[in-house]
Order: structure tokens, then C-alpha cells, then sequence
């Protein structure tokens, strides 16, 4: 049984005032949890399902966490009740620091720039998506979804370990200053950019931020202007828009 203290603290973290407060979040599984211990994130805790401590996915972990010095805590069923994010509890998870990552860190190659993007599973699987490609710099609009979203931490399986994701304060005001100060060039897939499946990509990967905005408004004016590229995919089916998470793989996928 976990401590009434342990199972406030995991179920304060599902929401985000609190993640903001303490600087923490939540990984579950057993991917999950061992790309968190395996990275340089700081793993704070790690909480086992009791009745799965001999198996072997699970004794691993509690090895590699006790060899870190990091603790562990069992919990039983009634526990799972109020700290499981998901339905059904994968029988791990881990508390893990927010790490701190500013404008400076991402200018090291290029840049996934997301505008406006509140959905939560479209979020996870870009940053999925980017670590697939190669691409390990994100930077977020102000007005994007919390990056520690249970939905999304659940949709990088495990990716979010990988990128580097900068939270904008002011996304105009930072992509004016990769442009200005670090050289980079801006590509933003539009509605009337030309047709991506028509000219190929001649582009760098590096120096390059390729922006996405949200399905419903797109990518702010103010970034369209300072563009240095825009790119459309053209459909042919009668489907209102294209998903965003799909556009960021196709774009991914012809750059060189």
C-alpha cells in the first residue's frame, strides 16, 4: 500500500497547476519509464504494481532504479484506483522532473516550430514522430497543449526523453531571433504555399525551423510573413484538412 502522502502528491501531478508548481510530471509503462531512467532526466520516484515485482520487465526496472539510488514504492490494487492516468494501470510509473530548456538549446540543427497545437495526442505523436526523423529540437507557441500532459508524456512513448522542447514565451519574437541571431531560415506549411509533393525539398536539415500550425487556424500571419518558404500537401479526397501530426511525417520525410 502506498502512503495517503505518495498517492496525493500522484494524483496532484495529473493536473497541470500542480505540474507547474512542483515541477514534475508523470511517465507510465514499462517503455516509459526505462527511457526515463536511462536518460539524464532526474527520475524522483518509481511505483511498481506489487503483484508484478518478480516479473522480468518489471524486476529490471526496480533494479536499475535501485542502482541509481532512486526509490521504490509497491502499490496495491486499491492504490491504482487514484493514481492511474490511463483506464487500466501498465503497472509502473515514475515521478520525473521538469527539465529546463531555453531558446539557446535548440539552435544545434533543426527546429520543429507547432503554432497553436492544443491537441494533447496530436503533441505526443509529433514529438514521436520528430525523434523517429532525427529531429531533436521543438519549440512550442505560447499557446500550445502543456508539453507534461499525461495524453502526451503517454503519446512520445518514451520520445520525450530524446528532444529538446522549448516553451515560447513570445513564438514570433523567438523565431525573429533564431532568424536574426543564429542564421536559422523558417518553412511554414500553409494553404498557399507551393505544392511539397510537386518540388522537391532541396533544404538543409540545418538552420532550418519548419513550422506547423493548428488544423482549425493554421499558422499565424505574423509567422507567414517572416517566412523564408511556405509548402502546401495537397489533398484529393473531400477530407476538410489534413491532420497535423500526419503533416509534420510527410514534410519529415522529404527533407534531406
Amino acid at each position: 500500500m502506498l502512503q495517503n502522502k505518495i498517492k496525493k502528491h500522484l494524483t496532484q501531478l495529473q493536473q497541470k497547476k500542480f505540474r507547474k508548481e512542483f515541477q514534475e510530471f508523470i511517465i507510465e509503462g514499462v517503455k516509459g519509464v526505462s527511457e526515463a531512467l536511462n536518460s539524464k532526466f532526474e527520475v524522483i520516484l518509481v511505483v511498481v504494481d506489487g503483484s508484478k515485482r518478480d516479473e522480468k520487465d518489471f524486476a529490471q526496472i526496480i533494479e536499475l532504479a535501485e542502482k541509481k539510488e532512486i526509490p521504490v514504492e509497491f502499490c496495491g490494487r486499491d492504490d491504482v484506483v487514484s493514481i492511474k492516468t490511463t483506464d487500466t494501470f501498465p503497472g509502473v510509473l515514475a515521478v520525473v522532473e521538469q527539465r529546463e530548456v531555453v531558446l539557446e538549446d535548440i539552435t544545434d540543427g533543426s527546429i520543429i516550430c507547432l503554432d497553436q497545437v492544443k491537441d494533447p495526442g496530436n503533441l505526443g505523436t509529433i514529438i514521436r514522430t520528430a525523434d523517429w526523423f532525427g529531429v531533436k529540437n521543438i519549440l512550442l507557441s505560447e499557446d500550445c497543449v502543456d508539453l507534461h500532459n499525461p495524453k502526451v508524456v503517454r503519446g512520445t512513448m518514451g520520445s520525450i526523453f530524446h528532444v529538446n522542447v522549448f516553451r515560447a514565451s513570445d513564438v514570433v519574437g523567438s523565431l525573429g531571433k533564431l532568424k536574426s541571431e543564429f542564421g536559422f531560415k523558417v518553412i511554414s506549411m500553409c494553404m498557399d504555399g507551393e505544392n511539397i509533393n510537386r518540388d522537391k525539398i532541396e533544404i538543409s536539415r540545418d538552420r532550418t525551423v519548419f513550422v506547423f500550425g493548428s488544423e482549425s487556424h493554421g499558422v499565424r500571419e505574423e509567422i507567414e510573413k517572416m517566412s523564408d518558404k511556405k509548402y502546401t500537401i495537397l489533398g484529393k479526397g473531400q477530407a476538410e484538412s489534413l491532420n497535423v501530426a500526419i503533416s509534420v511525417g510527410v514534410l519529415l520525410s522529404k527533407v534531406r
